[in-house]
C-alpha cells in the first residue's frame, strides 16, 4: 500500500473466454474522501493503458464512505466510452450491500464468488 492509502497490485493481461485479450487488476487499501483521487488515477490508468475486458478485483478494497463508489461508477463509464467493459470481481459482502442500497448493481457489473453472500433480489 502506498502513502495515499490505496494501491494497485497484480496488473496483468489475461485471456477472457469469448472476448479475446483482457486485463486484470487488484486494488487494495482504504478508500475515503482523502484517498479517492488516488483510486481514480489508478483506475483510469488501467482503463487507458489496456485493452479488452477489464476485471477489477476489489476484495482488498475497503470503502470508508461513498466516495469510492462514485469512482468505480465513473470507471465503468470511462471503460464503456473506451470500448471496454469493466467487471468487479471478489466483491466483499459489505460493498455488495452498498451496491444494492444505492441501486448501483444496475450500473456496475460484478461477479459473485462462491463465498459472496447474494444481497440482490431473489
Amino acid at each position: 500500500m502506498n502513502d495515499n492509502g490505496v494501491s494497485m497490485v497484480d496488473v496483468h493481461g489475461l485471456p477472457v473466454a469469448g472476448a479475446g485479450p483482457g486485463q486484470a487488476v487488484r486494488l487494495v487499501g482504504r478508500v475515503d474522501v482523502r484517498t479517492v483521487g488516488t483510486l481514480r488515477c489508478l483506475l483510469h490508468a488501467a482503463i487507458d493503458n489496456g485493452s479488452g475486458p477489464l476485471r477489477v478485483d476489489v476484495a482488498g478494497l475497503e470503502l470508508g464512505d461513498h466516495a469510492g463508489l462514485g469512482v468505480l461508477l465513473g470507471g465503468a463509464r470511462r471503460a464503456r466510452a473506451a470500448g471496454r467493459s469493466m467487471v468487479l470481481v471478489d466483491v466483499p459482502t459489505a460493498l455488495g450491500r452498498m451496491f444494492v442500497a444505492d441501486r448501483l448493481g444496475r450500473l456496475l457489473r460484478f461477479e459473485e464468488t462462491a463465498d459472496l453472500v447474494h444481497v440482490g433480489h431473489a
